[in-house]
């Protein structure tokens, strides 16, 4: 097998283990599965992960590789300290909308061990500190309420997660349904919790407003 090859197989399991996860669980989810919906023999998959750990371990890799890329790529383009967390926040539904599994896999790693979220969370503790750093420095200018920006952070955090890994608690609670515009209403009713959050105390009331 090429190099070439080897990669695009190795990139083609990681990506059906992350969809299997997603849908069945880590324990409902078996290499066979895995192996029979990529088109290769289970062998094939053991050559590049030994156990069902080491593909999970790639798997995490993955994901939180491919959502720091989206996120700083989408902070890069924001100069506004203000305006970033809107940013991260519509980055977030992008990579949702353009890849559903996503989300998925979060919900089930985050159901497995607090270990398990924590290798994810390891990937992506630089945005994390960069993040800290642009709350901190938009109240100093008075552009965001002053509060503890780390527990500010935990609480977007939590709120983009949820509204994304629970979509099925939310569409039994308010009656929305799996297509984009779901998904788009979602993402606008987050940013509307953002904004009232981050507003200066004089501007909290009028915080919702916006596109």
């Amino acid at each position: 097998m090429t190099r070439t090859g080897g990669a695009a197989t190795r990139r083609r399991l990681i990506d059906e283990a992350v969809r299997h996860f997603g849908k069945r669980g880590y324990d409902g989810t078996s290499l066979d599965q895995v192996a029979s919906a990529v088109g290769v023999r289970k062998q094939t998959l053991l050559y590049y992960f030994p156990t069902k750990e080491a593909l999970l371990e790639a798997c995490m890799a993955e994901v939180s590789t491919r959502v720091a890329e989206a996120l700083s790529q989408a902070l890069a383009a924001q100069e506004s300290h203000a305006k970033k967390a809107e940013t991260v926040i519509r980055a977030v539904f992008g990579l949702a909308e353009e890849w559903p599994e996503f989300p998925q896999f979060i919900r089930e790693a985050g159901r497995m061990s607090p270990e398990v979220i924590q290798r994810f969370a390891q990937g992506l503790e630089p945005l994390r500190l960069r993040a800290i750093g642009f709350l901190q420095n938009a109240m100093g200018e008075g552009q965001v309420r002053r509060q503890d920006p780390a527990l500010l952070l935990f609480t977007l955090y939590t709120a983009v997660v949820g509204s994304l890994t629970e979509a099925g608690v939310l569409r039994a609670v308010v009656g929305e349904d799996k297509g984009r515009m779901a998904l788009r209403r979602r993402e606008q009713e987050v940013l509307a919790f953002v904004r009232s959050a981050l507003a200066p105390a004089a501007d909290a009331g009028g915080a919702a407003a916006g596109p």
